[in-house]
């Protein structure tokens, strides 16, 4: 993949729910993976698996504290992990040869405790994109599990004008209700991609009041063109907004395109394991 060798490499899910959930991923990783795969041999497992020592190199996604770290020392070949949260166990992150953060914030604080840290994120550029013909009737749209960390209570004040999806989790009833209360549009469940997709483009905004992450729905939304309302204190998306902001392009689909495609996320994950 311009100029990489070819890598034999596993991507764990290291996630009890991962067949469950698998049908409805189509993000960035995801996508990168796939491309990767085109050049190179990739194995993915859903779920926990026994280690095989032949691969060039093992990848999994997860948090500091995964259980996939009880495990590592098992494994002899390259290790890195795509950090899905803050860093808050960095003994485990230092079991590993690379760690691949989704935000700068991230990748900041993995950086100064002396660990290799590649910046690595992106979209999938080809399925998320804008679509001129399609009518721009949807105010807000945030696509979220209802959770108090998700906060969609402090943006129910939009009330119709808002559109949420999602699935609730058990601490999430509370955040739904104020939303149904509020009189906001709100579907319940898992989604085919297709539909969030054309939830993004018939958005004019796509506000995220999350306390922290959601850099995911901040790139999706970008590579249909919107510049997504993020609250200033989740430091993680609010990262690429300002990046976005500083950057000599003109519009947020040049942006996702320019830096942060699923094609750019995969030739970073190629170069971490060189």
């Amino acid at each position: 993949m311009e100029g990489s060798p070819n890598m034999r490499l596993c991507f764990l899910w290291w996630w009890d729910r991962a067949e469950e959930i698998y049908p409805y991923w189509r993000d960035g990783l995801r996508a990168a993976i796939e491309y990767i795969g085109r050049e190179n041999d990739v194995d993915i497992y859903l779920g926990e698996m026994e280690l095989d020592e032949e691969y060039d190199a093992i990848l999994f996604w997860g948090d500091s504290n995964c259980s996939f770290f009880n495990v590592m020392d098992k494994y002899k070949g390259k290790k890195g992990i795509i950090l899905t949260t803050d860093p808050h166990n960095m003994d485990n992150l230092k079991k590993l040869d690379v760690v691949f953060c989704e935000s700068q914030p991230i990748y900041d604080a993995v950086r100064a405790q002396g660990i290799h840290a590649v910046k690595a994120f992106g979209t999938d550029s080809d399925f998320y994109e804008p679509d001129v013909k399609v009518k721009k009737d949807i105010e807000y749209f945030y696509p979220a599990t209802f959770s108090p960390w998700k906060r969609q209570s402090t943006i129910a004040h939009y009330g119709n004008k808002l559109t949420c999806i999602g699935t609730v989790q058990p601490d999430g009833q509370e955040e739904l209700e104020a939303c149904k209360k509020a009189g906001v549009n709100v579907e319940i469940g898992y989604f085919p991609a297709e539909k969030i997709r054309e939830y993004y483009q018939r958005a004019k905004n796509v506000p995220i009041p999350a306390i922290h992450g959601s850099e995911r729905t901040v790139l999706e939304a970008m590579a249909c063109n919107i510049v997504p309302l993020v609250n200033t204190d989740n430091k993680r998306a609010l990262s690429y907004v300002l990046e976005y902001a500083e950057a000599k392009v003109i519009t947020p689909r040049d942006f996702i395109e320019s830096f942060y495609s699923h094609k750019r996320y995969a030739q970073k994950i190629l170069k971490g394991f060189q």
